[in-house]
């Protein structure tokens, strides 16, 4: 008996079963993702953008959920809580960012949608094109006046990334999946006993590397208990202790900061909050501590030297969204970090 339209189009136990699977790793992994993005970033020299060379791996999981079950709808199901995964796991975008995992999902399902054949230059195409949309996205939501060109900078860094670290991987991944019979599926590529691991070296590198360098951040880097309005200030003190932004009500200065960064700006404003140098007064660094680091939950960081930092009263701790924000009045933007949550002493 032949299925209906409707029955081609919904997704069965099964393909639940795997959207979900697909959609809870891609969450998970986003932080780590973020976190790899900010490391090409610090090489490049730049505060954000360079990191849209590794964008493609957002899109894996949308595209490999499509591809297996061969459902329109799978994608933006699997984007749509990717998203909420990411969101619900502390994610720095906050929910903006199921928007745009569930407008990369839906571009998913409507770029395979183009040929019912599943193909390479579809895959790679409709993975370009989804992992650019985020550039777009990302500025019409929170209009941070970055300069056009930056923006298509951005954009081109992020189709080539989706194209290879999102559309190449998908297809690999999927052709690895299904000739190795982990995954059953209606294949367009004939199964096989063995697996040709050679023709999958460089898929395999791709994703053993992510997996070690997950196991790193959720050990090393990422701390689920770290509170959102506090910071722990630790390394070459006698007096480690946590700052709590209520605490400190009696100490709060107000200043006033002009954001300048290499590709945004934000107008002078005023900020409130807690003064870096009577921390560190706290603290007590050590008398051989020459450098302070500023970092983030999801691994950004800033280095300031320590001396400086000691006579510098418009470096100040400010609450923002419920999150420490450090303002650097006398600093370029790079060094304005957000959700910190370590000040380490060296």
């Amino acid at each position: 008996m032949k299925r209906s339209v409707e029955d081609r189009h919904l997704l069965d136990v099964r393909g639940i079963v795997l959207v979900a699977l697909l959609a809870a790793i891609g969450g998970v992994l986003s932080a780590y993702i973020g976190y790899i993005g900010n490391l090409i970033n610090r090489l490049f020299g730049v505060p954000f953008g360079a990191g849209q060379l590794i964008a493609g791996l957002h899109i894996v999981w949308p595209l490999l959920a499509r591809s297996l079950t061969g459902r329109f709808g799978s994608g933006t199901l699997t984007g749509l809580t990717k998203g909420l995964v990411e969101f619900l796991a502390g994610g720095t975008h906050g929910v903006v960012i199921v928007v745009i995992s569930l407008v990369e999902g839906l571009l998913v399902d409507v770029g395979m949608g183009i040929s019912r054949r599943q193909s390479l230059p579809v895959t790679m195409l409709t993975g370009a094109v989804a992992s650019a949309s985020n550039v777009f996205l990302f500025q019409a939501i929170y209009f941070s006046g970055v300069s056009l060109t930056f923006i298509l900078v951005m954009a081109g860094l992020s189709l080539v990334s989706g194209a290879f670290f999102g559309g190449y991987l998908a297809w690999d991944l999927r052709r690895l999946l299904v000739s190795s019979r982990l995954v059953v599926t209606t294949p367009t590529l004939p199964t096989k006993r063995h697996v040709a691991w050679r023709k999958h070296l460089v898929t395999l590198t791709v994703v053993i590397g992510i997996l070690v360098g997950g196991a790193y951040y959720y050990i090393a880097v990422y701390d689920p208990f770290a509170a959102p309005d506090a910071a722990r200030i630790k390394g070459a003190v006698s007096a480690p202790f946590t700052v709590r932004y209520e605490e400190w009500s009696d100490r709060l200065v107000t200043i006033t900061a002009e954001l300048r960064g290499s590709v945004s700006y934000v107008p002078s404003s005023e900020y409130t909050g807690i003064p870096l140098p009577a921390i560190l007064d706290r603290a007590r660094p050590k008398d051989d501590a020459t450098t302070l680091r500023v970092i983030a939950d999801d691994g950004y960081e800033a280095r300031f030297e320590l001396a400086s930092v000691l006579k510098d009263d418009a470096l100040v701790l400010s609450l923002d969204g419920g999150r420490l924000r450090l303002i650097a009045a006398a600093y370029d933007g790079a060094h304005w970090v957000r959700r910190v949550t370590s000040l380490v002493v060296q």
